[in-house]
Order: structure tokens, then sequence, then C-alpha cells
């Protein structure tokens, strides 16, 4: 596995994103040539399929591999392969019933261990639902690196706050850190809303990324296309990707609309 290899996107506060940016971040990880295991952790709100245009390639969910019934070759299924030696996987969720069915939620750190034994990932990203407890067992037991999506508004960033005091007692978890997602530049700059300084000035922890609002991300997976190059939230997914990996990197950095209209 590589540096932060096991990453947990949470946020106590639902309608946040939280699934975009982990999908975003996943696939901008893979662009840059590493096989990646998406995990969709989220039972109540599960979407990663729909996102990936792959929900009638699903045969088996998470429960299934926690229940013994398949292992990762049945449960994995293959999102994106950009001919680069990158690669894109999901393991898709069932509903919070048939996970509950079946299984404990105290499971899944074992269940993950399996599933990157067997399939080998340089990352595992695991997508968990608003205000559950998945996320604290993730950060109790597996994942090194917490990202805790904010919107841009400071009753997310309280939110985002709590959240983070949460896993920084995880037995696992080495980083916490901020991603402020759908970012309206525009309205900062008129002064219409919080801007990228006052929420970083404003919030205890370190910020990882800033991905802007970007009208085209949601028609592009309602279609189930993974990325669109030049796009503002591909940019900055990328960003992102390679703070993970140790790489310091400017926020707007291959964004030169954006540089123009924000100093930081």
């Amino acid at each position: 596995m590589k540096r932060n290899g096991r990453i947990l996107f949470a946020s106590l506060k639902g309608g946040v994103g939280k699934s975009t940016a982990a999908l975003e971040v996943s696939a901008a990880l893979a662009s840059e040539g590493f096989r990646v295991l998406l995990v969709d952790l989220d039972f109540r709100s599960r979407s990663l399929d729909l996102m990936l245009g792959a929900s009638d390639r699903v045969d088996f969910t998470i429960a299934d591999c926690a229940a013994g019934r398949c292992g990762a070759d049945g449960v994995n299924i293959r999102a994106a392969d950009d001919g680069k030696g990158g690669e894109l996987i999901l393991c898709p969720a069932c509903s919070e019933e048939d996970f509950e069915s079946g299984s404990s939620y105290e499971c899944l750190p074992g269940v993950l261990m399996r599933l990157e034994e067997e399939t080998e990932p340089d990352y595992v990203v695991c997508d968990t639902g608003a205000d559950s407890r998945v996320p604290r067992i993730i950060a109790d037991g597996y994942a090194e690196l917490a990202i805790v999506v904010s919107e841009q508004s400071r009753t997310s960033l309280r939110a985002s706050e709590v959240t983070a005091a949460r896993f920084e007692t995880g037995k696992t978890v080495k980083e916490v850190r901020l991603l402020i997602n759908k970012f309206d530049v525009e309205a900062a700059r008129r002064g219409g809303r919080v801007s990228i300084i006052e929420m970083i000035d404003e919030c205890s922890v370190k910020c990882i990324g800033v991905i802007p609002a970007d009208r085209g991300v949601a028609a592009r997976q309602d279609k189930g296309i993974v990325q669109s190059k030049g796009e503002l939230a591909t940019l900055a997914a990328l960003n992102v990707a390679r703070r993970i990996r140790g790489i310091q990197t400017p926020l707007f950095t291959g964004m030169k609309k954006i540089r123009k209209k924000v100093t930081l």
C-alpha cells in the first residue's frame, strides 16, 4: 500500500457531496497510474454504482463478501482503466437492512483487509454515510487518512470539526484533513458566500483541497462518465490526489480561471 493508502471519506452532515468527492479523488489517483479500490459503505444512500454507470453489473455487494458468499472476484467491478496502468475498481454497497440482516458493522475492518489482500490495490477509498456508526468503526480499525468533507457554509464547517474530533482518537487514523467541496468562487468573490480563507482560518482541521462547484459533474455522473478532461472538479481532485501522495501542490494548480479570481 502507498502512503495514506487507506482513506476514509466522511461527514456528519448530509448533502455535502461526499460520495462525489470520494469518486473524483479515487478516479484522480487511478489516472496517476495507481490501482484504486473504491468501497461504497454508505448503506443508507448508496450511489457509487450509479455514478459509475455500473448498476447493471452489480451481482454481489459488500454484504455478500462479509457473509462469505463471495470473494473479491465476485464483489469488485472494474469501473475505469485508462490504459496507463491505473485502474479504478468498485466494491458496491447494499441497503442498510440487507447488511444488518446478515452481518455486524464491527466486521467491516476485517472485510476491508480481506478485500485489500485479494485485490492488492495501491489505495483503498471508503465512502461512508452521514452520521452513521460506520465512519468511526473504519477510523478505529482500518483507515490511515480521514478526509472530512464540507460544503461552503459555516454550519457545514462546524459539522466537519465535530466529525474530525471523532477521528482524532481513532486507533488507526494518522491524519485528519478537511476537503472543501462544491465551492462557489464567484459567490465568494462577490461577498455572498464564505470565502476560502475564512473557511481555512475558522476550521481547526488542516485543509487538503478545494473542489469548485461544477455543474458538469452531475450531468457527467448521470451518464456514468468517470472523469472529464479539463473539468474543474477533475483538475481539483487531481490536486487533492497529489497531496494525498505527499506532493506539495497549490490549491488551484492547473485552473487559470479560478486562480485569477481567488487570492490566497
